[in-house]
């Protein structure tokens, strides 16, 4: 998994990650945050490495679809950048952003 994947599943696990199952939120948290191998937590989990694999696998699957259809964290990445530029019409853009959700 490159490093922008791995950054952009850890914001999506802050923005989405409640509306996994526990199993599915533990197991791509310490995949993703702790950088924790499948064995190490098929290991703590007393479950299988394929176990964990799913559920891994179905926690990215909700993750990304709930970002299709929210688009919260692209909106926040929009927001920084706006708040990072030089411009003035800031409001302008931010009104925007908030006519398109």
């Amino acid at each position: 998994m490159s490093v922008e994947e791995n950054v952009r599943l850890g914001n999506l696990i802050d923005i989405y990650g409640d509306l996994l199952s526990e199993k599915q939120k533990l197991a791509i948290t310490r995949y993703v945050n702790a950088d924790m191998s499948l064995s190490e937590i098929a290991q703590d989990e007393n479950i299988t490495r394929a176990g964990v694999l799913d559920a891994i696998q179905k926690a990215k699957q909700k993750l990304y679809f709930y970002e299709d259809k929210l688009k919260l964290y692209e909106i926040k990445q929009e927001l920084v950048a706006i708040l990072q530029s030089d411009e003035k019409s800031i409001k302008e853009k931010i009104k925007q952003l908030l006519e398109e959700i």
